[in-house]
């Protein structure tokens, strides 16, 4: 076994773990000191927060059966290599300490869709393994966390606050969303349901890829998220709850729908209503706001097939969606500081993600909350 690099490395660090639904509790867990080899060790600096962190929480990815408790949350980490093996070290291109971006998903390698070089059909995920297997330490919202061979890692700029640098994953959400499944071209427009994270990081996107008009709606309450996306790039916002979606969306497209659209709204099925209405005949729907594992009870899918879409089903992103994002963030051209409501230790996970969730409320605007040790 190749000699291991590595850093001085506790014999244990805390953790916030989920040991039932809307139960999370701090523990103190062992730090491996050795690793086998093409394993990484990772001091984790900080680690983002999205919608799918409050569906765990609640349960609803329990009770799907992808998810098992115990396990420590958090999947968006960005942390300092801690102890790598010299010859992995040398053939990733990475150094003791380097600051990395860790992908929230790694592939198996061997399955068939592996094989054929398309989505893993096994893929490992950050965040949702079970405490219970090999080391454990899985999760972002820890002090250090286990990093498999297959998992990608990004270098990250030295300049970078950690609250930028968490934002590479919801960017590259946005950058996967509209450009690789919504196939966004330059003159198009593009409507994105949803003013939340990975709403306005699409807004990011389709300014990148050269959009005609981009089009973000929202509720009441979400008014100064669409102010927001303005100053990102949108050249139209619409309050679902005082305009008529379609309407706007025609009186805004001349008539004709948006080219692509983008559904990033959680639970509610009216944005997907909304979404295939508001689409013109051949466009591209990308469906990636979770709906708590319900049923739509009335899909239309009469105006799917008669106006010829295209739905595609969103979750993470990819490889190239990522580097799409490192770089917008370490490009400074957009104010991402604008999109960081919240830094809060691991200690207050559950706050965090009650916070995030609207069930508590501080007096600030929830969006993007950064979690640090």
């Amino acid at each position: 076994m190749p000699e291991p690099l590595h850093t001085e490395i506790p014999t244990s660090c805390r953790a916030a773990v989920q040991v039932a639904d809307r139960t999370i509790e701090m523990r103190t867990l062992p730090v491996p000191q050795t690793l086998p080899p093409g394993h990484a060790l990772i001091r984790v600096e900080a680690c983002g927060m999205c919608g799918s962190d409050i569906e765990q929480y609640h349960g609803s990815v329990a009770r799907a059966g992808t998810f098992s408790y115990p396990a420590i949350p958090g999947h968006e980490p960005v942390g300092r290599i801690a102890l790598m093996d010299t010859a992995t070290l040398e053939r990733r291109g990475l150094a003791l300490g380097q600051r990395v971006a860790v992908h929230g998903t790694a592939p198996c390698g061997v399955c068939r869709n592996c094989r054929a070089g398309g989505r893993c059909l096994e893929a490992f995920s950050y965040g949702f393994r079970s405490l219970e297997i090999g080391v454990g330490l899985w999760g972002g919202y820890s002090e250090y966390m286990v990093i498999t061979p297959q998992t990608k890692l990004y270098p990250l700029a030295e300049h970078l606050s950690v609250a930028d640098a968490v934002l590479f994953n919801p960017l590259a959400a946005g950058f996967d969303w509209v450009c690789r499944l919504a196939q966004l071209d330059v003159g198009e427009d593009i409507l994105i349901l949803g003013p939340g994270q990975r709403g306005l990081a699409c807004v990011i996107a389709a300014r990148e890829a050269g959009a005609e008009r981009i089009i973000v709606t929202g509720l009441a309450r979400d008014r100064p998220k669409l102010a927001l996306a303005r100053e990102l790039g949108a050249t139209d916002t619409i309050v679902v709850d005082e305009d008529d979606t379609l309407t706007r969306v025609l009186a805004i497209t001349q008539g004709r729908g948006a080219h692509r659209v983008v559904d990033t709204t959680p639970t509610s099925f009216q944005p997907v209503t909304d979404a295939i209405a508001a689409a013109r005949r051949g466009g591209t729907l990308v469906l990636a706001g979770l709906k708590a594992h319900t049923l739509m009870p009335d899909f239309p899918l009469d105006a799917v097939i008669h106006k010829q879409l295209h739905l595609v089903g969103a979750l993470s992103a990819s490889d190239w969606a990522v580097q799409q994002a490192i770089r917008a963030v370490a490009g400074g051209r957009y104010p991402l500081h604008l999109l960081h409501s919240h830094t809060l230790p691991i200690t207050e996970v559950e706050k965090a993600i009650q916070l995030l969730a609207g069930e508590i409320e501080d007096g600030t605007l929830p969006l993007h909350i950064t979690v640090v040790p």
